[in-house]
């Protein structure tokens, strides 16, 4: 799901597996405002961000994104990954919060090409 006052962008050939989640925008959780969506927004500090995700990025099932993330291009998020930071480009990331732990190879990038050289767009 998908779901904020932010913007959500998405490049071409990535994905979501099964109830990965985006978000834009999230109640203050210190206790000095009211959080809700029927509270008036002067009685509640509703942080809103955009959330960047490029090309060839993949999401794996129950992931979180939280407001203000870039995902750059080509990075994998394992499942069950809480992303609160943004990531790097072609790298694998994985926990609570989501840290590096390796490379992510670029071949995806060829077989784009070869996709589009066989559609000749």
């Amino acid at each position: 799901s998908m779901i904020g006052a932010g913007k959500i962008s998405f490049g071409d050939f990535g994905g979501t597996s099964s109830r990965v989640s985006i978000y834009s925008s999230s109640d203050d959780y210190s206790g000095e405002y009211l959080v809700g969506p029927q509270v008036p927004s002067e009685f509640s500090n509703v942080h809103h961000a955009d959330v960047c995700i490029g090309r060839h990025v993949i999401f794996g099932a129950g992931s979180v994104v939280l407001p203000g993330v870039v995902v750059e291009d080509g990075a994998s998020v394992g499942a069950l990954s809480l992303v609160t930071k943004s990531l790097s480009s072609f790298g694998s990331y994985f926990g609570v919060p989501a840290r590096k732990i390796g490379a992510r190879s670029r071949q995806c990038l060829e077989k784009e090409q070869a996709l589009m050289a066989s559609l000749q767009i």
